[in-house]
């Protein structure tokens, strides 16, 4: 772990000193400008990764962003004749305010309108700019003088240490907010909103929060921008530059720091190398050897297919031999981006620095972050009410969708410390009745109560957060989480550090709180050697057991398990069988939606039966399964006594 934290804040002090100390050797103002003009992007990468690495968004309107933190600080100096300190702010707040206000609707949408929204904002504040002339200056553009930063008038040397400065302080706030549970709400919104809000986690507040935080820094970004040039023009933050900043961020590495540095690097300084041969020549020959590496470390663990792996080499053998052919290799440029942009999408999906990660991390032998011990299961689950009285109740609850009455005037109670069962044929209404208690679907009427208080209806966060937990019939995992963090995003009450102290890095207890209840319900579950392990590379077993161990993160009043063994072997089914007594010997409540007849007789205390949307019949699973209309619901016979050798078959006793 010591070897771990020396290596990767070392980094970071490292690259943070070379930065720092370059302008000493550099006397040339034209250089100069390029570093500035790098810190600046880092800046505005960070933020934009914010939305497409984490959120998982196709953002069009970040250069809109941009423009927009610029003019603000150049009208707050022309016109308001405010210092630095204040019009950077003002960049920033503009930059937030709008992006909040863009994403409360745009958020709402997803993948391709999501990216015409955000490409509409970015068209629209462009001919904005454009067309203002009294204000913005519009085509002719707007000159302003750089001004002083606290009475203290800085050179091109003081300005780019300014950034350097303030491109050191958004990465820590980022690294420690992205390291938290809002990074993790983050990652996980890209994988299904539904199991977010089910958890717990708002999926509208953090899209939003998220949104509305990358735009503050492209803000920020655009106030230091005007400062640089101290020329504006509309026509700088248009559609190319926003093409161009998506490149940087899958280039650089999506989900990552050092991937929106090595954007920024790529975007402000290979424009200027492709006008030197020899330095071209030597970038596209490390770009072949990047792509040869990466298609034979894919080879040896058998983790791409052909084309993945050739198709880079391929493309980058083409830039060098290009380098060779053609005259000037600056005309080539958008074919030279396209070429390199192909490479990484088909070779390294993670980015160059995702993959230059990976590959540190094996060949200098870098251990993972520990994790904290297992907390007491005790303090992570204390015991549930299970004194038999109602706990949820449901009266004449329907739920219909347009003609169809999938849930048709339901009563039912479940009382507390029960196993509740609900059984019927495919299309009995079942999984409907489930999203409605939960909440992903309202009642077309009816009432329901859970400990004698009205349930909310219609959103899966209002209820996840009233007490009721539940799994899903198909499994909705946060497939990029490791095992440990899905459980981490879920636990209820262990995070309680304001934001501003977490940014400033003083969360760290919440976390290895966190750490520690996550894995005690991971040894609960037998999943405590998978810990690491990304969800989606659990086998299908382990991941019906980690949704079990989410949804008991949220230290559930009702835990619903909505066919949590469908697709299992038999010995897993046996296992499930064990965790579920051990959860429920907890004194938890649990409603239990399932096919295995085998399950259901085993675990539940009381059955209901539907059928057409309505309940045809409740008791003891004895009871219930030598029901007539159970009987005839299942399998078409009304007679019992006809029916009893089919009984045996579909409804088999342990």
């Amino acid at each position: 772990m010591l070897k771990r934290f020396l290596f990767l804040r070392g980094a970071e002090f490292f690259a943070l000193l070379i930065l720092a100390i370059v302008p000493l050797w550099v006397s040339n103002s034209y250089a100069l400008g390029l570093l500035t003009l790098l810190a600046i992007y880092g800046i505005l990468l960070i933020g934009l990764d914010v939305t497409v690495g984490y959120l998982g968004q196709v953002n069009l309107g970040h250069a809109a962003f941009l423009g927009l933190g610029a003019y603000a600080a150049g009208l707050c100096v022309t016109l308001l004749g405010w210092g630095m300190a204040g019009a950077l702010l003002m960049s920033s707040l503009v930059g937030l305010v709008f992006g909040g206000l863009l994403a409360l609707p745009a958020l709402r949408l997803a993948g391709p309108q999501f990216a015409l929204a955000t490409l509409s904002f970015s068209a629209l504040t462009a001919t904005l700019l454009n067309e203002w002339e009294g204000l913005t200056g519009g085509a002719q553009g707007l000159s302003l003088a750089r001004p002083p930063l606290l009475g203290l008038s800085l050179s091109a040397h003081g300005f780019y240490w300014l950034c350097i400065v303030l491109l050191a302080v958004v990465w820590l706030l980022m690294r420690n907010l992205l390291a938290s549970q809002w990074g993790r709400a983050f990652e996980a919104l890209r994988d299904s909103s539904i199991a977010c809000d089910a958890m717990g986690v708002s999926t509208y507040r953090h899209k939003v929060a998220g949104f509305a935080l990358g735009s503050g820094l492209g803000g920020l970004a655009g106030g230091l921008y005007a400062f640089n040039f101290q020329y504006l023009q509309p026509q700088s933050f248009t559609y190319e530059l926003m093409v161009i900043l998506l490149l940087g961020v899958v280039l650089g590495g999506r989900k990552s720091l050092w991937g929106a540095f090595f954007g920024a690097c790529l975007i402000v300084l290979l424009p200027n190398l492709l006008s030197n041969r020899l330095l071209f020549e030597m970038l596209a020959a490390a770009g072949l050897l990047l792509a040869l590496i990466a298609a034979a470390r894919a080879y040896r663990h058998q983790s791409a297919q052909l084309f993945q792996r050739l198709a880079p080499i391929f493309a980058m053998g083409l830039l060098v031999v290009g380098g060779f052919m053609v005259d000037n290799t600056e005309s080539w440029r958008k074919a030279i981006f396209a070429l390199m942009l192909f490479s990484v999408v088909v070779g390294l999906p993670d980015g160059v620095m995702g993959f230059v990660a990976k590959f540190l991390v094996r060949s200098l032998a870098i251990a993972p972050a520990r994790i904290a011990a297992a907390a007491r299961l005790e303090s992570v689950l204390s015991p549930q009410r299970a004194d038999g009285l109602p706990l949820l109740e449901l009266q004449n609850v329907r739920r219909y969708f347009g003609g169809v009455k999938a849930v048709d005037d339901i009563s039912l109670t479940v009382n507390a410390g029960q196993v509740h069962g609900l059984i019927g044929p495919n299309g009995s209404g079942k999984s409907t009745l489930v999203n409605v208690i939960s909440g992903l679907y309202a009642p077309s009427s009816g009432a329901m109560r859970l400990q004698g208080k009205a349930l909310p209806v219609g959103s899966l966060l209002k209820v996840s957060r009233a007490g009721v937990a539940r799994t899903f019939q198909n499994l909705q995992l946060f497939a990029e989480l490791s095992a440990l963090d899905n459980v981490m995003l879920a636990l209820r009450g262990v995070y309680r550090t304001p934001l501003a102290l977490l940014l400033l890095g003083l969360a760290r207890r919440d976390e290895r709180a966190a750490q520690a209840e996550a894995m005690a319900l991971l040894d609960l579950l037998g999943l405590q050697n998978e810990a690491r392990t990304l969800a989606k590379d659990l086998t299908y077993g382990a991941q019906r057991r980690l949704e079990i161990a989410r949804a008991l993160a949220r230290k559930p009043t009702l835990l619903i398990l909505d066919e949590p063994a469908a697709g299992l072997a038999k010995p897993d089914v046996q296992t499930l069988i064990v965790l579920i007594r051990t959860i429920h010997a907890r004194g938890i409540s649990i409603i239990l939606i399932e096919h295995h007849m085998d399950v259901v007789s085993e675990l539940c205390d009381v059955v209901t039966v539907l059928d057409g949307g309505k309940v045809i019949a409740q008791g003891t699973p004895e009871v219930v399964k030598r029901h007539p209309k159970v009987i005839k619901a299942y399998l078409g016979v009304a007679q019992e006594e006809l029916a009893e050798p089919l009984i045996q078959k579909e409804f088999p006793a342990c």
